[in-house]
């Protein structure tokens, strides 16, 4: 049995998740350069076909045993989704201030329950659009430095936290029942092939100038392997396990730490204002675990038959979760 099929108390997925955040955080950071560089298409597919290659050396033997139909059909389909936010948060990046993209393509944090409520005709609990309301002003103080507008940057940015909430919707839908590694190693492969193609057509091929520095490796190299490979790794595992209005909160904390790295590595100075976002998401997070019994994962699991103490109501044994249920 895999790290990935052992099932773990609730609290684990939701670290794994902050964990990733935390990654994408100081990716974003280190991000930015690269994006200068190269543009945001290419560094799209240089991001998600590295990746791709990484896991398919680390996880070959696997991939030769799980590989499917099945899942490659969730894989593509999750990377077509992953392709579309990823890039327009990319373009985002390379056309407005990071600290307004941050903000505004994290607002994702939002726009989930949302979406997951056209999707499944059930209403979010109050306590879930409360705190997602109240992540959304954290993450605005945390992240925005200067006067509010609307630029083509900032538009583009916006138009990525529902891109990318639907994103963590699919995911949530489409990885039931199916391997995470495999369908990650799709999804990556399907990203980067996409973005590779509308790079060829939209953008001239990066010069070897431009991308055999020190510089341009180091970021490419964490954001192919770290941020994308272990991230979507860390996010797909986590969202077989939690709810898609969990998930987007807990992964919109990348904003926080990357004002938490951009103070510790890169000078910028913590403001009284960054400290109370830091407290309203906090609280906004915390507000989510509290009286989950009438919340999406109680909704979930008495559907599956499971009562809110995770007992089978006929054995009163514990039951195991099925995996990618949205029952966070």
């Amino acid at each position: 049995m895999g790290i990935t099929d052992k099932q773990y108390p609730l609290n684990v997925y939701r670290l794994i998740l902050m964990t990733a955040a935390a990654v994408w955080g100081l990716g974003f950071v280190i991000g930015k350069g690269a994006i200068g560089t190269v543009g945001a298409t290419w560094f799209t597919a240089i991001r998600f076909l590295g990746a791709g290659v990484v896991l398919v050396i680390l996880l070959f033997p696997h991939l030769k045993r799980d590989f499917c139909r099945k899942t490659l059909k969730a894989g593509l389909i999750i990377g077509m989704a992953t392709f579309v936010g990823f890039w327009t948060q990319f373009l985002g990046l390379g056309l407005t201030t990071p600290s307004k993209n941050a903000f505004l393509s994290a607002c994702y944090c939002l726009t989930v329950p949302f979406i997951w409520w056209v999707v499944s005709r059930r209403r979010p609990p109050a306590k879930t659009l409360i705190a997602a309301a109240i992540c959304t002003v954290g993450i605005g103080l945390v992240s925005l430095t200067e006067g509010f507008s609307i630029s083509l940057g900032d538009g583009v940015s916006i138009a990525s936290a529902f891109l990318y909430g639907g994103e963590i919707v699919i995911i949530g839908l489409v990885m039931r029942d199916n391997d995470v590694l495999t369908i990650t190693v799709v999804q990556q492969f399907t990203a980067g092939i996409l973005a590779l193609l509308l790079a060829l057509v939209t953008q001239p091929m990066p010069t070897m100038a431009q991308v055999a520095t020190p510089e341009f490796i180091g970021a490419m190299t964490y954001v192919a392997m770290l941020s994308a490979a272990f991230g979507a790794v860390a996010q797909n595992m986590a969202q077989a396990h939690l709810s898609p209005s969990e998930a987007g909160l807990l992964c919109s904390l990348e904003s926080v730490f990357c004002a938490l790295f951009s103070v510790a590595f890169f000078g910028e100075v913590l403001t009284a204002r960054m400290a109370v976002g830091f407290a309203f998401i906090f609280a906004a997070i915390v507000a989510t675990q509290l009286g989950d019994k009438g919340g999406e994962a109680a909704v979930a699991d008495s559907a599956a038959g499971v009562s809110s103490s995770g007992e089978s109501p006929a054995s009163g044994k514990p039951a195991k979760r099925n995996r990618g249920r949205i029952a966070r």
